[in-house]
């Protein structure tokens, strides 16, 4: 049985994928469908990652989903902050570069549930909060990714 210090692991940060010209930093992918060729062919990384398998290791990758590039905005609210809102705001494109991987949408979708969410303090929303969570944006991107029945 292998013990915490036998495993090894590869920890890559950033994305391989297709970025946005001035983000070489890897937070900043357009399309999750493609490599930066400057990272290799899928190929490349395939056998990569076959040897390190190989070698008993692990690949960690931390894709920031977060820090896609900044293609779209929330209506009223182009490259300013927005307020949180469980409402939800439209979004719009702020070019005329477009994500190949999913479509935003401003439908509602009345129906959804929203997950179980814990606050600060460690315990569950209370109702005060609960009762404000009212149906999502009916999109492959919104706020919050709650359960759509």
């Amino acid at each position: 049985m292998e013990t915490h210090q036998d495993m090894q692991a590869f920890y890559l940060v950033g994305s391989p994928f297709l970025n946005r010209p001035w983000s070489g930093d890897g937070f900043g992918p357009l399309d999750f469908t493609l490599l930066d060729r400057h990272h290799g062919a899928i190929e490349d990384w395939r056998n990569l990652i076959t040897e390190i398998h190989r070698r008993n290791m692990y690949v960690v990758f931390d894709n920031t989903m977060a820090t896609m590039g900044d293609l779209i905005a929330f209506d009223g609210y182009v490259n300013a902050t927005t307020p949180f809102s469980w409402q939800e705001y439209d979004y719009l494109w702020k070019t005329e570069t477009r994500y190949h991987d999913f479509q935003p949408g401003n439908d509602r979708n009345a129906s959804c549930q929203y997950p179980r969410i814990w606050g600060q303090d460690g315990f569950p929303l209370t109702h005060d909060i609960l009762d404000q969570m009212h149906g999502c944006k009916d999109s492959e991107f919104d706020q919050v990714m709650p359960f759509c029945g």
